[in-house]
């Protein structure tokens, strides 16, 4: 498995970034909203030994630092810069997963110079066009672990895989090292690393001050996009159907677009088989010229 070498970036708010790979022209991967770079794990393995991977801890989330308030698009999109800036990188490749799309979308839009493209994985989907119901019901699931305490590694896992009996020996070493890396130790247990209030304020800005078409609009860079099949869960809607996805061709440069049929919003990124449908796409840029 590849390993991760943390740095740590200095400012209003520390933020922990982390190498894969070697190189002087990383793809810069953003998470989702309550997640942290270890979802890229499998991204690593697939390229990493041909294109190097920076993964944030977005702030609230990972290592990274956690105030009581000060999130939104606009905080994430200016710690992106602070990071471009740390790896001395005058523009970057972005790579967003779900709310880490969002944040890229929001680096390319008020910094056009340093963003040279991106890679948006089932998110930045125009406000007009979010989605609700599925969409509310997969957030609150995601956060409501973020006031549990568990007893082991284990018992983490069956929150996960209910009622399955998974243990960490009956998954692969890159999902283990996510769900290990997602905890820290807290009140003789374990307890998700990512803020709850951090989660929260940034959904209630998705939700009032997320992207308009207009917004999308200006964007000016290459964007590939990439959809799983299903939504939060197997056999639901995508979090990005058609019609939405036909709003989001009209106001953006798509160069390159993958359904990943049979993948759910989660899997996209968290199973090597849909993993290797779009990595490509971040070993070799050629669809962004």
């Amino acid at each position: 498995m590849i390993g991760w070498r943390e740095e740590r970036v200095a400012g209003e708010v520390a933020i922990s970034v982390f190498l894969a790979g070697e190189g002087r022209d990383p793809v810069l991967c953003l998470h989702g909203i309550t997640a942290q770079h270890r979802a890229f794990n499998f991204l690593a393995g697939e390229v990493a030994d041909r294109r190097p991977l920076a993964g944030m801890d977005l702030r609230g989330r990972g290592n990274s630092e956690k105030p009581p308030s000060g999130y939104g698009l606009e905080a994430h999109a200016r710690d992106v810069i602070r990071v471009l800036d740390h790896l001395g990188l005058r523009e970057a490749t972005v790579a967003g997963h779900s709310m880490g799309a969002f944040v890229g979308l929001e680096a390319a839009r008020r910094h056009p110079e340093r963003v040279r493209a991106l890679i948006l994985l089932d998110g930045g989907w125009p406000r007009a066009g979010e989605p609700s119901g599925e969409l509310d019901e997969g957030l609150e699931r995601a956060f409501s672990r973020l006031e549990m305490t568990f007893g082991s590694l284990e018992e983490y896992l069956d929150f996960w895989f209910p009622g399955q009996g998974i243990s960490p020996e009956d998954l692969p070493p890159e999902l283990v090292d996510y769900y290990r890396y997602d905890l820290e130790k807290a009140g003789g247990g374990y307890r998700p690393k990512a803020s709850l209030a951090a989660a929260r304020e940034d959904a209630r800005y998705l939700a009032s001050r997320g992207p308009t078409v207009r917004e999308l609009a200006e964007v000016g860079c290459p964007v590939a996009l990439v959809r799983a099949a299903e939504g939060f869960f197997p056999g639901s809607d995508p979090l990005i159907p058609d019609r939405v996805r036909d709003a989001m061709a009209g106001a953006l440069d798509i160069r390159r677009e993958i359904l990943a049929e049979g993948a759910n919003h989660y899997t996209l990124l968290l199973d090597p088989r849909h993993v290797r449908r779009w990595a490509g796409l971040v070993a070799d840029e050629g669809w962004a010229r």
